[in-house]
């Protein structure tokens, strides 16, 4: 099976964020600084993309499509949570019978949380419980999808997981756009965090810089509005927890040498898997087996320290 090349999502989101900020000749000012937020809010999260989208789009043929996590034979609970801006999000819980740790599921920029299931099905195979939550906009959560709330969406879902089970430590597992809050969070609560992976880091700096050219080398001007926390590789060097990073060398999103711009002043302890051939987010697709061998390793070695 192969995987398709991503419909306009990143790349060409950000080319249409660019042309916006751009104009017509002479260039004009920019845009104020929440006015390019919200056009990149708008660019960039896609909660209206359906599952099946998803799959025939990645060609994912063994991506499931459904509703909840009990069609894939997971029992979980559903819950709302508040979020400081008043918005509730829609989480899933699903406790194992004797969990061996508890794992906080970040999605990507597309869909609901329905479509990333297949993260817990090998988190909870393995005997780990998880959380996933939608991000405000997205899914059952209420609000309008915004990047300036994916940290504070994740730290509300890691903020109830701990008061709900009662364990003073999560992992956290972030997806594609999902490892930007996932990082950000890692950092802000140490106590509370363990351990991170990183399927598929995105780094949203070079996304705007590849399109530079449309506005006439201006992408910093643009880059320069984003809260620091939003450029992983500017505050990585903060993060403490050991990490697992899942690398696509036929990733049109973020390709190896990306990544390794990325993860270039990375402290923490670093376990790098490269899948060699495969795109964006497919090694948990297409080499299901090695892909979940590492996972369960890593979160082995974690857990049981």
């Amino acid at each position: 099976m192969t995987v398709a090349a991503p419909k306009p999502g990143y790349a060409v989101a950000m080319a249409v964020v660019a042309l916006l900020a751009a104009g017509c000749l002479p260039p004009p000012a920019l845009p104020p600084p929440d006015e390019i937020m919200k056009a990149l809010s708008y660019a960039v999260l896609q909660p209206e993309t359906t599952c099946a989208e998803l799959r025939e789009d990645f060609g994912l043929t063994d991506l499931p499509l459904v509703e909840n996590p009990g069609e894939v034979g997971i029992k979980y609970e559903e819950f709302e949570i508040p979020v400081p801006d008043g918005e509730s999000l829609r989480v899933w819980y699903m406790p194992v019978a004797t969990p061996r740790g508890i794992v906080v599921v970040s999605p990507g920029n597309s869909g609901s949380m329905a479509c990333y299931l297949g993260t817990a099905v090998l988190l909870t195979h393995d005997g780990y419980s998880v959380v996933m939550y939608d991000y405000e906009g997205f899914g059952g959560s209420t609000g309008e999808a915004d990047l300036l709330t994916l940290r504070s969406d994740l730290e509300a879902a890691i903020e109830w997981t701990l008061t709900k089970t009662g364990t003073p430590q999560v992992s956290l597992f972030g997806m594609s756009l999902g490892t930007i809050p996932a990082v950000a969070a890692a950092i802000d609560r140490p106590e509370a965090v363990n351990a991170v992976v990183l399927d598929s880091p995105v780094a949203l700096d070079r996304e705007i810089e590849r399109f530079g050219f449309l506005v006439r080398g201006r992408s910093q001007e643009i880059i320069a509005v984003l809260e620091p926390w939003l450029i992983t590789a500017n505050i990585i060097a903060q993060m403490q927890q050991p990490t697992l990073v899942f690398v696509h060398g036929a990733d049109n999103v973020t390709p190896p040498d990306t990544v390794a711009a990325l993860l270039q002043n990375a402290t923490a302890s670093l376990e790098i898997v490269l899948f060699e051939e495969l795109g964006h987010a497919a090694g948990q697709f297409e080499r299901t087996e090695e892909y979940n061998a590492h996972l369960d390793e890593f979160l082995s070695s974690v857990w049981q320290d």
